[in-house]
Parts: C-alpha cells; sequence; structure tokens
C-alpha cells in the first residue's frame, strides 16, 4: 500500500513539472533571437570586433540562456542563446564588412560563430548561405599560379574536388581542384584549363563551419553543419543541390585523376625552386 501511495505521489509530481514546463516555457523571445536588445551597454559605444564586443556576445550568450532555463537541458536554452549570438554576429557584420579585413581579433571571430553554430541541432537556410559571405574573407587568390605559391609555403594544402567537379557553364569539371586552408575553414575551386578561381554556382568552394577530419567527431560535425545543409539547399540560392546533382560530375574520371596529380607536381616543384 506504501508503494503505490508513493508511486502516485511520484507520478502528480511528475505530471505537475510537466505542466509546468510547457505553461511557463517560451521557447524563444524576440529579444533572444535578434540579438539586438540584449546588450547591457549601449551598441554605440562598443566597437565591432574590438576585445569589448566579444565580452558582451559572451554576455548576450549568459543573460539568454538565463532568460530561457527553465529546466536545464530540456529546455533548449543554450541553444537559444547560441542562436542569438549567431544572428547578432550576421547582422554586424552585414553592417561593417570592412572592418574584418586584417583585423587582429580575425581569428576570433570565426572561433566565435564556429562555435556557437556547432550548439544548435541544426543550422538555418540563413546561416548555410552566411558561408559564402564568411569564405570571401579568406584571401585566396584569383589566379591559380599564385595559389600554387600558398600551397608551396604550406599556407593552404590541396585537397580533394569531389563535390566540386561538375560540368557546368563550358566548364570542364575534371580540371578543377580544391584547396583548403590550413585551418580548414576556408575553400577555394580553381580550373587548370582557365588557371583561374571557380565561382560558379554548382563548384564553388564555400566555408565549413566545422572543418572535416578522420576524426569520428569531426566528420560527424562537418556532415552535420555543412554537407547537410549543402544538400538541402545548394551552395546558393536559386541553384539547388537537386540542381547539381543532375549535371555530370567528371570525379573519378582518368581526366581528373591526371589533374590532380599534374597540380601535385606543381606544388613539389615550386617547393624545390623556394629551398
Amino acid at each position: 500500500m506504501a508503494k503505490r501511495a508513493m508511486f502516485f505521489s511520484l507520478s502528480v509530481i511528475f505530471i505537475i513539472m510537466i505542466l509546468a514546463y510547457f505553461m511557463g516555457h517560451v521557447p524563444e523571445s524576440k529579444t533572444s533571437l535578434d540579438g539586438n536588445a540584449a546588450a547591457t551597454t549601449d551598441k554605440g559605444e562598443i566597437e565591432f570586433l574590438s576585445d569589448e564586443y566579444f565580452n558582451d556576445l559572451s554576455g548576450l550568450f549568459k543573460r539568454t540562456k538565463v532568460e530561457n532555463d527553465k529546466w536545464y537541458f530540456f529546455d533548449g536554452a543554450e541553444k537559444i542563446a547560441a542562436k542569438a549570438v549567431i544572428n547578432k554576429i550576421m547582422n554586424d557584420l552585414e553592417k561593417e564588412p570592412n572592418a574584418l579585413v586584417n583585423h587582429k581579433n580575425f581569428n576570433l571571430f570565426f572561433d566565435t560563430i564556429d562555435q556557437n553554430i556547432r550548439k544548435l541541432d541544426s543550422i538555418t537556410e540563413e546561416m548555410h548561405f552566411f558561408r559564402n559571405t564568411l569564405n570571401a574573407y579568406s584571401n585566396a587568390p584569383d589566379e591559380l599560379d599564385h595559389m600554387i605559391d600558398l600551397a608551396a609555403t604550406g599556407k593552404w594544402k590541396l585537397f580533394s574536388a569531389k563535390f566540386h567537379r561538375y560540368n557546368n557553364e563550358a566548364i570542364n569539371g575534371a580540371l578543377n581542384i580544391k584547396f583548403l586552408s590550413v585551418d580548414g575553414r576556408f575553400e577555394a575551386v580553381y580550373n587548370t584549363g582557365t588557371g583561374k578561381i571557380v565561382v560558379d554556382p554548382a563548384n564553388i568552394g564555400t566555408y565549413n563551419y566545422a572543418p572535416g577530419s578522420v576524426n569520428p567527431i569531426k566528420y560527424y560535425n562537418h556532415n552535420k553543419y555543412d554537407k547537410v545543409p549543402w544538400k538541402k539547399w545548394g551552395n546558393i540560392k536559386g541553384f539547388s543541390y537537386e540542381k547539381i546533382i543532375r549535371l555530370k560530375s567528371e570525379h573519378g574520371s582518368e581526366e581528373a585523376k591526371n589533374n590532380y596529380k599534374e597540380v601535385e607536381r606543381w606544388i613539389q616543384q615550386r617547393k624545390d625552386e623556394l629551398k
């Protein structure tokens, strides 16, 4: 009898907790999502990308998390806070796009957005296409010959172009090659036929929120935050993944394999010249 009474009491308490959660939980407040009204100081007093700016972002995250923290990890407060930070960063960069160029906190900016992206279960379409904005800060040269110099000095590395070898806009995809920045964030695709960087919507290089790796966790995150959104929305608006995969891919062809080996040879030759 005592056990039944205890079970009944626990059940009632559990039900009350669930009801309290759904009745009192506010999924996402306007303040926490747009990231505009959460700052503790006048926005005009905080210089974009300054040390104080990143301290304010940290404060925004903490405040938004507390505001939405009802039942610990059940309420998704950390994800709501991460969205607030990401949305503020996107808005601020749009207002001052040139501020990031050669800024002392360049790496901290990308570290901050990457870390908050990885707190989410999935990213929005806006966050996905924001990768193109971020990749524009890669400083990748327009000419392949200049990229060969950077690869020879270890600033970029030749990588598989498996998803960038589609025949499109009179481009022979077999001649496309891809380079990654040493931190794995930035991508740049070139065509050895034209000697120029590739910017067509099927093959363009994009920013990686979670650079890939043989490490299982990093591999999983790269698939989650970079590849899955690509398959959902494509590289740019108006050119879907479905359109991309309808194109003929030259990946695996003898021409593509030989082209890759030739670029490897060019890089090694440039290394030898620099010794």
